[in-house]
């Protein structure tokens, strides 16, 4: 994997400084899956030597730097490329001291495809993240000992196992709209708005909408459609594209492990948490959201639930800060489960 951004960088950003073959993007995004016995020869064959192997960010790394040929006339750019993996991702992070190589380098990874925040000036921004697929690219400039040093940082993510998708909670493992595609295809996954209110929204993905399989993503860095911040798993989603959908919809099949669902009644919801709760009245701004806390076996923490009562605004049950879900399932009110909001493990519930 280092082999292949450090090739890509070298041969395709700039032909002529080795006499080696070109590499494409096609050639980077496909030389990852070099086995661990071929980098080495790989390297090797492409002017490139492994000097050292230790710790790299607290991850074992083996590096590589460019042999010094005699003959070679540009004897003030040093590059080199160091290879590793953290979590589920395969890192090669190509570094070089040459301006016009991380200039040109960019302008070869956008002709390839990537998809990148137009509206960025790439001349002044310290970081510019491309994706595609589940392939990222950063690249960033650092100073080193007073001298700058130009990274191109390529990230490949493992695919899930198409069977570990079952429950909503699954889906908290797509972190991009780009990795959404690589595994759901282009045709199931859109870019869209997602209305909190009538002035308030929020850039977000939309897999498999207006159908029963539908989940909306919220995504953190709205500009790159990038960093998780939620999934809202509803019956009914309120995007723009949904507006001008007329068809119907039945009971969305994104269901949690516990076994929650969306259209779900109060009388099954207690029965899953086996203890009283407390759901926010029409006093809070939060009306009708599941109450943080309690003593059940839901954990509400990780997640925000909204109910929704057919023909209830007359109830004075709901005229309170609070309610309690066995006073409400005690007058037989039609309430039921309308959205779910579930959280990476690293994000707080917050209601948007």
């Amino acid at each position: 994997m280092k082999q292949v951004l450090f090739f890509f960088l070298l041969q395709s950003l700039i032909p002529g400084k080795l006499n080696s073959q070109s590499f494409t993007m096609d050639d980077l995004l496909s030389l990852p899956n070099l086995t661990a016995k071929n980098i080495d020869p790989f390297m090797n064959k492409n002017g490139y030597s492994s000097r050292s192997s230790g710790s790299y960010n607290e991850l074992m790394t083996t590096s590589y730097f460019e042999k010094i040929k005699k003959n070679n006339k540009d004897t003030l750019n040093r590059r080199s490329i160091d290879i590793y993996k953290k979590g589920d991702k395969k890192c090669f992070a190509f570094h070089t001291s040459s301006l016009t190589e991380y200039s040109d380098g960019q302008k070869k990874i956008m002709q390839a495809g990537f998809y990148y925040d137009e509206k960025l000036d790439m001349s002044k921004a310290p970081l510019v993240l491309f994706q595609k697929k589940n392939i990222t690219i950063e690249t960033f400039s650092e100073i080193e000992d007073g001298v700058p040093s130009y990274t191109f940082l390529l990230k490949k993510k493992e695919m899930p196992v198409p069977d570990s998708i079952r429950y909503a909670e699954d889906l908290l493992k797509f972190d991009s709209h780009e990795y959404l595609v690589s595994f759901f295809g282009t045709a199931n996954v859109k870019k869209d708005n997602y209305y909190f209110s009538e002035k308030e929204f929020k850039k977000c993905s939309v897999i498999f909408g207006n159908s029963s399989h539908q989940a909306v993503f919220i995504w953190d860095d709205e500009n790159n459609y990038n960093q998780l911040s939620c999934v809202l798993i509803s019956n009914v989603i309120l995007t723009e594209s949904a507006k001008k959908f007329d068809g119907i919809i039945g009971i969305n099949e994104w269901e949690l492990t516990n076994g929650i669902y969306p259209g779900m009644g109060i009388k099954e919801l207690l029965k899953i948490n086996g203890a009283d709760f407390e759901i926010f009245g029409n006093q809070s701004e939060m009306a009708l959201v599941v109450k943080e806390g309690g003593n059940g076996k839901i954990d509400f923490k990780k997640m925000l639930i909204t109910l929704s009562c057919s023909n209830c605004n007359d109830k004075k049950i709901f005229n309170t800060s609070f309610v309690n879900a066995m006073d409400i399932a005690g007058e037989n009110l039609p309430v039921y489960v309308y959205n779910i909001i579930i959280f990476p493990e690293n994000k707080k519930r917050k209601l948007f």
